[in-house]
């Protein structure tokens, strides 16, 4: 039973939900149900999943407060801990699933969301990143810098971007930076063997 929530979980996350809300229904997984129902554009559906776990499961506070910033009409602030630990999953999601109003919903509340918790901006930006989408990412990992400048990661993340555009001297700022931080970052000593730093 458990191999078969892993693989239907595993499906959903990667776009694929063919089955996916059904098995969640059926098995009383209300939390990844709502999900369903978020991508599907069920959005109040969703909000009542959500709303029915909220004692029970920290995620639901944050589901609750997601489908409410794409609603415009936020009464359930997100927690910090919320925030990191599934804004950058969630815009995955909404990436995923071709969600771009949602996603342009969201980001409007990026200040408001970087206020409970400053690492908003780098997670956007990391989230946007891993789907290749380097504008997006450059524009909120450089809101990030302003906040966390000491986070060697967010140092790497630019200078992989500024290597993916072939802006080298960017780059060598950007990897000399990270490693001036943390010299045994890893990613940044790798990338820089590839610059001869």
């Amino acid at each position: 039973m458990h191999n078969k929530y892993e693989q239907v979980k595993k499906d959903f996350l990667s776009g694929q939900i063919q089955g996916c809300k059904r098995y969640f229904e059926k098995h009383n997984y209300d939390i990844e149900a709502a999900y369903c129902n978020l991508v599907e554009d069920d959005l109040k559906k969703s909000q009542k999943l959500f709303h029915s776990k909220l004692d029970i499961d920290p995620r639901a506070n944050w589901g609750l407060s997601l489908v409410q910033m794409i609603l415009q009409d936020v009464k359930y602030e997100p927690t910090y801990f919320g925030i990191r630990n599934f804004l950058e999953i969630d815009l995955n999601i909404l990436i995923k699933y071709y969600k771009g109003q949602y996603i342009e919903s969201l980001i409007r509340y990026s200040d408001y969301m970087a206020y409970i918790n400053p690492e908003c901006y780098k997670l956007i930006g990391r989230g946007f990143w891993a789907n290749n989408m380097l504008p997006a990412a450059m524009f909120f990992l450089r809101r990030a810098k302003d906040k966390f400048y000491n986070d060697p990661e967010l140092h790497y993340l630019l200078a992989y971007i500024f290597y993916n555009e072939n802006n080298i001297i960017d780059c060598k700022k950007s990897l000399i930076t990270c490693l001036n931080i943390n010299p045994e970052y890893y990613p940044a000593v790798k990338l820089g063997k590839k610059l001869i730093l």
